[in-house]
């Protein structure tokens, strides 16, 4: 991701990634034509500007048709609720895909959590796309009681009524610090689906007493609430986040500048884990929602796209 390329790293990526991906990370111009021949799994796009950096990324894995057919449904969770700079999804990155949402032709885009007050208006480019802002559809505020099937410590669970029932779901989230799993990512912003009752079983199911009494617990029902609906379609936000006093803040800056998406959350999350000194492996949640099934715990393990713009 330091943009040195040298023939050995040439040849590494072109080993692990396939050479479409090599060629998409030396040469950013030609990154469409390359997607289109070889769609990358995970693709990471480094650029001042965070909006581009999303829809490159997108297209690095094949282009939004991929995941949104014409005339889809489809529910976006977005991680905006935290104030502290860091702590929430930057507005650039969100409108990068609500555009693209409505680009592939969907039939509604809907906002599966209610955003902070302008935090639409905080992106540069609001005003550009202040019809399809405008055209968000809300979601019903209802949930649903749900069982578990694959669930090993989480067997039921209240959930947004529409994000089961929306054709497409993209989970947008931010890399960061977190008090108790030490990292939040993609994963873990399923619980942004799920009621305050809900999550607190996450917290306190164990009976051990105390928020984070039980981290392996609470991993474990994060990978399991993902279990009963993956996302089709997933983005995290690394640009600029916190890496100590998470997941609220205020807390130390890093700016990596950085966009993953992928069509695995465990990949995504995997690969990120990276910008905050950590191994995929040693975070529970990822690695519990890899044994789920949910995706591949190593990225080299996938065709992957790394592009500095």
């Amino acid at each position: 991701m330091d943009g040195c390329w040298t023939r050995r790293t040439f040849v590494r990526a072109a080993a692990t990634a396939g050479i479409g991906a090599a060629l998409q990370a030396v040469w950013p111009e030609r990154i469409a034509k390359a997607a289109a021949a070889a769609p990358a799994d995970l693709a990471a796009v480094t650029g001042a500007d965070y909006y581009q950096n999303t829809l490159q990324a997108v297209e690095l894995l094949g282009g939004i048709g991929r995941f949104v057919p014409t005339g889809a449904t489809v529910g976006l969770l977005i991680n905006h609720p935290f104030r502290n700079p860091g702590t929430h999804v930057n507005p650039e990155v969100a409108l990068a895909v609500l555009k693209l949402c409505h680009d592939a032709g969907a039939k509604a885009v809907r906002s599966l959590k209610d955003e902070p007050s302008g935090y639409w208006q905080r992106g540069r480019r609001a005003k550009d796309h202040a019809g399809e802002i405008k055209a968000l559809t809300a979601c019903s505020g209802a949930y649903a009681n749900m069982e578990v099937p694959k669930g090993r410590s989480l067997k039921k669970a209240e959930i947004i009524k529409e994000s089961l029932e929306v054709d497409v779901l993209v989970n947008i989230s931010i890399a960061k610090d977190h008090e108790g799993t030490r990292f939040s990512g993609v994963l873990k912003n399923m619980m942004g689906a799920l009621p305050y009752s809900t999550c607190r079983f996450f917290h306190s199911g164990h009976t051990r007493g105390g928020w984070y009494g039980d981290v392996e617990f609470l991993s474990q029902c994060i990978a399991d609430i993902n279990t009963l609906r993956r996302p089709d379609l997933s983005v995290c936000d690394a640009t600029e986040f916190v890496t100590t006093g998470g997941p609220y803040g205020p807390g130390n800056l890093a700016k990596p500048q950085a966009v993953v998406a992928g069509s695995s959350p465990v990949t995504v999350d995997a690969y990120c884990t990276r910008f905050l000194g950590l191994e995929a492996a040693r975070v529970a949640m990822i690695r519990k929602a890899a044994e789920a099934g949910l995706g591949e715990l190593d990225p080299g393990k996938v065709r992957l796209a790394q592009v500095r713009l």
